[in-house]
């Protein structure tokens, strides 16, 4: 049994699954395409080099929010930290949420500097050093939604029953989007 509500695990698993589909999609269009270098050479190149770097940018974003504290300045963030800390959890959830927890918090610490400096502020310093900031090994990305998909799956079996897996339709989408590119 949880604290958390049935709206609540709902309203984190819809802002998890977001960032789970934005990054799909820039996998998708712009990582694992096939045809990555004939795109960036084409007329649509330049748009579609700006559309990876906004999507880059929102993943970033989105993934900074999930970590921001659960109470900052009086007011109520939902994300990791909220479900684990004001879950009400057992003994093992709360054990297992918090291990979890731990593996997320690797990847969010290395592209925190990148939230406070580039992409919620236009830090002059930075912009000036055109410093690299966000970056993380190959294959983190992969580790992280594998892991915050267990981590949302313990959250909705102990609340709702059963796992919510994210969705698999923006794979779909993207790929369909990329076929219809000439």
């Amino acid at each position: 049994m949880s604290a958390h509500s049935t709206i609540i695990v709902e309203a984190f698993y819809d802002l998890c699954n977001r960032v789970y589909v934005t990054w799909r999609i820039h996998k998708v269009l712009f990582v694992d395409n096939p045809r990555k270098k004939e795109l960036e050479r084409s007329v649509a190149g330049k748009t579609l080099e700006h559309l990876s770097i906004i999507s880059q940018e929102s993943i970033l974003h989105q993934i900074s929010k999930l970590h921001d504290p659960a109470i900052q300045q009086g007011r109520i963030n939902l994300g990791v930290e909220y479900m684990v800390r004001f879950g009400g959890w057992d003994k093992t959830t709360d054990a297992k949420l918090q291990a979890l927890q731990m593996q997320l918090n690797e990847l969010a610490q290395k592209i925190r500097p990148a939230r406070h400096k580039i992409l919620s502020h236009n830090d002059l310093e930075t912009i000036l050093s055109s410093a690299i900031l966000g970056a993380f090994p190959d294959g983190e990305d992969d580790n992280y939604f594998k892991t915050l998909q267990e981590f949302v799956d313990v959250i909705h079996d102990s609340v709702i029953g059963g796992p919510s897996p994210f969705s698999e339709d923006a794979s779909i989408d993207a790929t369909a989007l990329l076929s219809s590119l000439k």
